[in-house]
C-alpha cells in the first residue's frame, strides 16, 4: 500500500486493483454523505482509496460514474430488504414503494432533486437517459404488481384507460409526493382502492 495525502491527512491508498461494483459501493457512499454534487472521480477514488487512475479504468468520466451511481441508487431502493417483500395486491405494492423510495430518500439527500442538476452540461443529456430509463424500470414494476393483482375488478380498464397509464400516474404521483415532503401515501392508495376493487 502506498501513502498519500488526502485533504492534509495521509491514508494508506490500495494498490490492489479494485472492481467496478467496490467503486460504486464508493460512489454510493459519496452521495450517501455529500449528495450528488460531491460525487466525483477524485472524492470516489478517495473513498475507495485508490488512484484516480484505478477509477478511470472502469468510467470514462464524472458523466459515467454519475449515471452509474444514479443506476444503483434505484436499483438499491427497488429491492426488498431480506425479510421485506411487497404486500400482496397493488395498492399495498405502491404502500410498500412510497415508503423504500421515503427510505432512499433519507438516506442519499437531495437525491430525486438532483438526478440531472448533477450532471455537467456536456453530460445532462445522459443524465435525463439515465433517469428515464430508472424511472421506466419503476413503472414496469407497478404494471407487473398491478398485472400480478388478482382483485383489480376486470372493468376497471378499457380502451380510453390503460393500465399502462395507471402506472405512470402512480409513479408522477408517488414522485410528487415525495418532492413536497409528504409523510405517507393515503390519499393515492383510497384512490386506488376506490378505483380497482369492488
Amino acid at each position: 500500500m502506498n501513502k498519500v495525502q488526502n485533504g492534509g491527512r495521509r491514508v494508506r491508498m490500495n494498490t490492489v486493483v479494485t472492481s467496478r461494483q467496490a467503486l460504486l459501493a464508493a460512489s454510493r457512499t459519496v452521495a450517501r454523505r455529500q449528495g450528488l454534487d460531491g460525487l466525483s472521480i477524485r472524492a470516489v477514488a478517495a473513498e475507495a482509496r485508490v488512484s484516480v487512475g484505478s477509477v478511470y479504468n472502469y468510467f470514462s468520466g464524472k458523466t459515467e460514474l454519475l449515471a452509474a451511481t444514479v443506476e444503483e441508487i434505484w436499483m438499491q431502493i427497488l429491492s426488498a430488504p431480506e425479510g421485506e417483500a411487497p404486500r400482496d395486491g397493488f395498492a399495498a405494492y405502491v404502500h410498500w414503494l412510497f415508503h423504500r423510495i421515503q427510505s432512499g430518500a433519507g438516506e442519499y439527500p437531495g437525491f430525486f432533486q438532483g438526478h440531472a442538476a448533477g450532471f455537467l452540461p456536456e453530460g445532462r443529456s445522459t443524465g435525463r437517459r439515465t433517469m428515464e430509463e430508472a424511472l421506466g424500470r419503476v413503472r414496469q414494476t407497478l404494471l407487473e404488481a398491478l398485472e400480478a393483482d388478482c382483485a383489480v375488478r376486470p372493468s376497471a380498464f378499457d380502451a380510453s384507460f390503460s393500465r399502462e397509464q395507471l402506472a405512470a400516474f402512480v409513479l408522477d404521483s408517488l414522485l410528487g409526493q415525495m418532492s413536497r415532503g409528504a409523510d405517507n401515501c393515503e390519499g393515492l392508495e383510497q384512490v386506488l382502492r376506490r378505483l380497482l376493487y369492488r
